[in-house]
């Protein structure tokens, strides 16, 4: 047995000790089904709260500003008029990008957070939407962006203006004085990506955690789920685990805290700092399985088996499973615009270990490239709809639902053998085997399991009791073991 096969079969759940370890499975979060909204560009509620120069929401993506001082109108209106569309669609939990005062149409540049930003609505608004998500069992996640402010951000303001006399002096990071810039770089003090517009902060200033501290006492006063937190690893490693992290579990300790990152986040999630991570790795697993040529389910169960026999086991369940987000190519551009791939990753998804993450509109068929032309007005016209997608996730949601192995089971890689990659979900008497071939044909494969089964998406009774099975390209099979 060669290197891969030995790590392709290997337990998931290997024993051992870590010498720190995270909380235990948070109440509510654990393989739920996330929905992420970017809240401009969602749906627009109230045109009165436009901002100046707002687009026409129905203008071709092709011709329109989808850039950060391009804006459409959306707001927390929009997301509240359109709940039925979130409850429909079976969401258990909703990420949104930013939402606190800021000039741009992503929020990444706060200048005030203890504000909703005015073109999205305010706290009147805000507690409207938050009642009626907590009234349907919805979570409510929210982004923090703790490692820069905006540039206007009022400490950073006083700072351009008092300069060496500004009591913010120690807010940030000054190379030297006068604070100048050049276009939109940052010339003698320190910007995120040396953006002008995006000051770092110094996150152990004990003012700036002071002020923190307050954001943080008054969201979770509102019943907020838990944060996103933006760029993790950018921020002082002491700012997240001596700070951040026992400030929120005193406030609620089922509260999540999910890191942006986009590698190995073993160090973010065995120490005393963060319950989960956005899952770059699989989304880059999946991609690699799915749309590449080879469809090596081997490189697949490696890839896959890299985080799961290295992250704390407790977490594993609370991962965030993206397939795209607002920084990177929705999946269906990803998959070159065939739906049937699309499928088969989102399949893998749907019953993976791990917490399923939506990015608005790829259930109704949106597609897009990189930032901006991923962030474009939801599509609202449902004649334009790919109802085969929609019909899809709605299938595989309902799956979720039915059966608690795939929400809260153990997971065991059972064939990984040229393009064919099978695992099974299990807990109790729950079990669920899913087996993938994403090639263009037909794939022989050892099934290492036998039975009558139903194949869930298809209906049909499906026989293994041979040494060999036979399954058809670009299938998946979600096999339900007979009574």
């Amino acid at each position: 047995m060669d290197y891969v096969e030995s790590l392709v079969l290997s337990s998931v759940f290997p024993k051992r000790d870590f010498l720190s370890l995270t909380s235990n499975y948070l109440n509510g979060l654990k393989e739920v089904l996330y929905y992420q909204i970017f809240p401009e560009r969602f749906a627009n509620g109230d045109p009165s709260n436009d901002p100046n120069g707002s687009q026409s929401w129905d203008v071709d993506p092709a011709y329109a500003n989808l850039g950060g001082d391009g804006f459409f109108g959306g707001d927390l209106k929009g997301i509240i008029d359109h709940f039925d569309h979130i409850l429909e669609l079976g969401v258990e939990a909703i990420y949104l990008n930013p939402i606190f005062e800021s000039p741009s149409s992503h929020k990444y540049d706060t200048e005030d957070y203890l504000k909703i930003d005015d073109n999205f609505g305010n706290d009147y608004v805000f507690e409207e939407f938050i009642s009626l998500a907590e009234d349907s069992g919805i979570k409510l996640i929210l982004d923090g962006v703790f490692n820069h402010t905006g540039y206007d951000f009022f400490a950073f303001k006083d700072l351009r203006e008092r300069e060496e006399t500004s009591p913010y002096k120690d807010w940030y990071f000054v190379k030297r004085f006068p604070i100048r810039k050049i276009q939109d770089r940052a010339m003698t003090y320190v910007g995120w990506n040396g953006y002008a517009y995006m000051p770092k902060v110094n996150s152990l200033n004990e003012g700036w955690q002071a002020y923190v501290e307050r954001l943080v006492r008054k969201y979770n006063l509102e019943g907020i789920g838990g944060w996103r937190l933006d760029v993790a690893t950018e921020v002082d490693p002491l700012f997240w685990s001596g700070f951040f992290r026992p400030l929120v579990k005193s406030l609620e300790k089922d509260m999540i805290l999910v890191a942006e990152f986009w590698g190995d986040a073993r160090s973010l999630l065995r120490g005393k700092t963060f319950d989960s991570a956005m899952n770059y790795p699989f989304k880059e697993a999946v991609i690699e399985y799915v749309f590449r040529a080879g469809n090596s389910a081997a490189k697949f169960a490696a890839m896959t088996n890299l985080y799961l026999n290295a992250y704390p086991p407790q977490t594993l369940h609370s991962l965030w499973n993206i397939l795209d987000s607002h920084d990177t190519e929705r999946i269906l551009t990803l998959a070159f615009n065939q739906v049937d791939l699309l499928k088969i990753a989102v399949a893998i998804q749907m019953t993976f270990i791990g917490s399923p993450v939506i990015y608005y509109g790829d259930e109704v068929g949106m597609k897009g490239g990189k930032d901006p032309e991923n962030r474009a007005p939801m599509l609202w016209d449902e004649e334009k709809w790919n109802w085969e997608i929609y019909d899809f996730y709605k299938t595989l949601i309902d799956l979720r639902r039915a059966h608690e192995s795939i929400r809260d089971g153990e997971y065991e890689v059972l064939t990984a053998e040229g393009p064919v990659f099978s695992f099974r979900r299990w807990k109790d008497y729950d079990e669920v085997i899913v087996v993938i071939n994403p090639s263009r044909e037909n794939a022989f494969f050892n099934p290492e399991f036998e039975g009558e089964f139903c194949e869930y998406l298809s209906g049909r009774n499906i026989s293994l009791y041979e040494n060999t099975a036979e399954i058809p390209p670009l299938t998946v099979w979600i096999l339900v073991q007979e009574d």
